[in-house]
């Protein structure tokens, strides 16, 4: 084999666009090449390949790609050939650019980018490498910064009329309260300061920075007391972690995350969203909420829910509902779902509402109440039933007949019969009825009326047919065209005065 010399050289990249897309540089080597561009174009470069780390692998597309370089780098090498013709990057040389690009003469940039005006006679490296106050004027910290946002409102629950149980406290986790829509003070949150300091304290040569011409940045910073990892997209997108462990992601644009199995959060403290759009949530499957305190939800709009199925609610202690305007129930027969059970009342029909109070109910109504019933309205009491109106009158209005019945015998399969005893007691300064066809008094006992005033019966023609009757009245007056009585049994008239006309 024969021996090589070792031909070392520096150079100027002037070309990256590899035809092979190989990696390859057109490099203009200093001492070997001339920079009068009229004797020696760019085009007329040789082609030199790269030297890639062991840590790259250099084949099959596995490994780094070695297109790093950009025109205007300075890169050392060596030739592989005697005739100084097959030249070989090592690597790449930084220091600090004194001089603009010149387009016209070789060993510059020939495209006029590199280097760029505002690191002319300043350090090749990355300002966030070298920290302090240079890395405060680097583009991403800066924009970082000027887009940092504060004073983000977070939800709080709102009082409740009538609850005694005290709202809980939303800690803040902003710098100051914000106002809400309505002028109240309400916490909020901010949004971590970038690199967890409020001016860059990271110390050259601990921060290591790889930056790409595109303006993308990744920092692993080394810095005693401020050990920090960043991937920063050039559209202002970025992911950091502090050094005191804090997460800061921050999406610019649209954010999709897709997960084909399980996923599992588990956060031990709070969990605050605040969310300036709308929400969308779709479960195929069930959803389970297990809430160890209590739920507060604050809805400025109205409220729409579809239950396509059953609604149940259990409330182990107490229920209350307040409603400023009108409330609407609708309780339809169309559907098609089976009945279903509920305990201590059973199995519930299609169409209709059922009620279950276990102790007292207090119904109190400060305007009109209408009910109207298509069916039948039963009233069944146990312990008894009053009703009472203390300012107003009381009217029962029927287009049929009004039935009471007290003291009924429960006969099974028909209908209740009267046999018991009950009776019905009118308790009234005055007692009214007035009827446009007839009036029928049936009772399988005595009958009784007493009175300490005027007893009058006025009748255009009467029939009355007792077993037994005893009126006992201070003055009565009968005024009938015609007057039958038919006893059976003692008919008995105790008054003062009588008159039969």
């Amino acid at each position: 084999m024969q021996n090589v010399p070792f031909n070392w050289w520096v150079g100027v990249v002037e070309d990256r666009n590899d035809p092979m897309k190989v990696g390859r540089y057109r490099v203009r080597i200093q001492g070997y090449h001339t920079a009068d561009k009229s004797i020696l174009k760019t085009e007329d470069l040789p082609w030199a390949m790269t030297i890639q780390p062991v840590g790259s692998a250099a084949v099959s597309g596995v490994g780094h790609d070695g297109t790093g370089l950009v025109t205007g780098s300075t890169v050392v090498g060596f030739f592989t050939d005697e005739e100084c013709q097959l030249p070989i990057i090592m690597g790449s040389l930084g220091g600090v650019d004194t001089q603009s690009p010149k387009t016209e003469t070789g060993f510059y940039d020939p495209n006029g980018v590199y280097p760029k005006e505002d690191f002319i006679d300043e350090s090749s490296l990355s300002r966030l490498a070298r920290g302090g106050d240079v890395a405060e004027n680097h583009i991403s910290l800066g924009l970082r910064r000027d887009t940092r946002i504060t004073g983000v409102p977070m939800a709080r629950p709102d009082t409740f009329e009538g609850i005694n149980d005290p709202a809980p406290t939303v800690k803040n986790k902003s710098e100051t309260l914000v106002a809400d829509d309505d002028g109240k003070s309400v916490p909020a949150w901010d949004e971590p300061r970038p690199q967890g300091v409020d001016e860059s304290v990271s110390v050259y040569p601990y921060n290591k920075v790889r930056e790409t011409e595109g303006g993308h940045v990744f920092e692993v910073d080394d810095t005693p007391d401020n050990k920090r990892i960043l991937n920063y997209h050039a559209s202002g997108s970025h992911e950091e972690y502090h050094h005191n462990g804090d997460h800061v992601q921050k999406i610019v644009g649209d954010d999709f995350e897709i997960v084909y199995k399980d996923k599992t959060l588990y956060v031990d403290g709070d969990l605050t969203l605040s969310v300036t759009g709308n929400v969308n949530m779709k479960v195929e499957g069930d959803k389970i909420e297990d809430i160890g305190g209590n739920l507060y939800q604050t809805i400025r709009k109205g409220r729409f829910v579809k239950v396509q199925g059953n609604d149940v609610l259990e409330v182990i202690s107490d229920q209350k509902v307040s409603i400023e305007g009108q409330r609407y129930t609708v309780i339809s027969c169309a559907t098609s779902a089976a009945p279903i059970t509920i305990p201590l009342i059973g199995t519930l029909t299609q169409g209709r509402d059922y009620l279950t109070v276990k102790g007292g109910q207090v119904t109190q109504v400060a305007g009109k109440k209408t009910e109207t019933v298509g069916g039948t309205y039963a009233l069944s009491a146990v312990a008894g039933m009053k009703l009472f109106s203390s300012l107003g009158s009381f009217k029962l209005l029927t287009l049929k007949s009004i039935d009471m019945a007290t003291g009924l015998v429960d006969i099974p399969g028909a209908e209740p019969t009267s046999g018991g005893a009950g009776s019905i007691s009118f308790s009234t300064a005055q007692l009214n009825a007035g009827v446009a066809i007839n009036t029928n008094i049936i009772t399988g006992g005595i009958l009784t009326m007493t009175t300490t005033g005027a007893m009058a019966v006025s009748s255009a023609a009467a029939t009355y047919t007792h077993a037994a009757t005893t009126f006992t009245t201070a003055a009565m007056t009968m005024n009938t065209a015609a007057y039958t009585t038919t006893a059976t049994a003692a008919f008995t008239v105790t008054a003062p005065t009588i008159s039969l006309n």
